[in-house]
């Protein structure tokens, strides 16, 4: 589902008096504040959404990395990754 979808099954299926305009506007603030809390936040750089689940960055520890057709190694810098723990009413959801 992209975030135009998202906009339009908001359109069609929620009784509201805005435009499509205004819906965009929203949706996109709303991904734009997640990953502002995900990248500046000062609650341990996550995101809980209840009922849907936590978005968390994690640091990656570096690695030896290996070109599969040289087979030369190679060093991975450490980097920083997201992880995503589905809540309780979503897992609930897809065991059904």
């Amino acid at each position: 589902m992209t975030k135009a979808e998202i906009v339009e099954w908001i359109l069609k299926n929620k009784d509201v008096e805005v435009s499509k305009k205004d819906v965009t506007e929203v949706v996109n603030a709303i991904f734009e504040k997640i990953i502002e809390e995900l990248v500046n936040g000062n609650d341990g750089h996550k995101v809980q959404l209840s009922g849907f689940g936590t978005f968390v960055i994690k640091k990656r520890a570096p690695k030896i990395g290996r070109n599969p057709k040289t087979k030369e190694e190679k060093l991975i810098p450490e980097r920083f990754g997201i992880s995503f723990k589905p809540g309780k009413n979503l897992k609930e959801s897809l065991s059904k």
